[in-house]
């Protein structure tokens, strides 16, 4: 398995992201704060082919509904070609004074392609996702990650946009949905709880693994 980061990644990748950032700035102009990249492309983990780009987008005015329309059609036409598209853009006003959990103005990811397709094509009227913000434990984790791991695209640096996220807000927002069955994300909130410290899934399943043998030895 060979892992990448923003950098390392193909060119099909980087033109992926370059594509994503033109939408935003397109439809945004002068409200477009910055379009950033978290996840697995800023932690040196990213597999081609399988990873999600991870992307931020923080806006300088609300975004309506009409609007959340058009950028979703356009995404679509993006997504996974190659890779798997996960975005959420939130208000810079809602940043700032932080408050828990923050208001999403757009989420996409393939959760809900098929929702924004049939509201595209009028077979859905109404939907969470483009009537109104909506709050969004994740942004605690997004911005953390951002703000300790992430790459500027474009727009502002990071340090002058995200704040810093309280530690309580930040675990709620890795534990609040917690699955547990899903054995890389209980590795990647155990080993925060322990040692402080972001991994990502393939990292936190190495970890899993070595804290039960650790675990299994020590009842042995």
């Amino acid at each position: 398995m060979t892992f990448k980061n923003h950098l390392t990644a193909s060119s099909e990748v980087k033109a992926q992201i370059s594509q994503v950032a033109d939408i935003w700035k397109e439809h945004l102009r002068k409200d477009l704060t910055g379009v950033y990249l978290h996840g697995s492309l800023a932690l040196d983990a990213f597999v081609e082919g399988s990873s999600d780009i991870d992307i931020l987008i923080v806006c300088d005015r609300r975004i309506p509904r009409e609007e959340r329309l058009l950028i979703a059609q356009r995404i679509i036409d993006v997504d996974r070609t190659p890779s798997p598209l996960e975005m959420s853009a939130v208000f810079i006003n809602d940043l700032d004074p932080w408050r828990h959990p923050t208001p999403c103005q757009f989420h996409y990811s393939d959760l809900f392609t098929e929702s924004y397709k049939q509201m595209l094509s009028g077979g859905v009227k109404d939907d969470f996702l483009i009537e109104a913000d909506f709050t969004d434990p994740d942004i605690a984790c997004h911005v953390r990650l951002t703000k300790q791991y992430g790459v500027c695209i474009c727009g502002e640096p990071i340090a002058e946009v995200f704040p810093d996220v309280p530690e309580t807000d930040f675990w709620d927002a890795i534990s609040y949905d917690l699955d547990e069955s899903d054995i890389m994300t209980l590795g990647r909130v155990l080993s925060y709880k322990r040692e402080k410290r972001i991994l990502s899934k393939h990292e936190s399943a190495l970890w899993m693994k070595n804290f039960l043998i650790g675990e299994i030895r020590r009842e042995g």
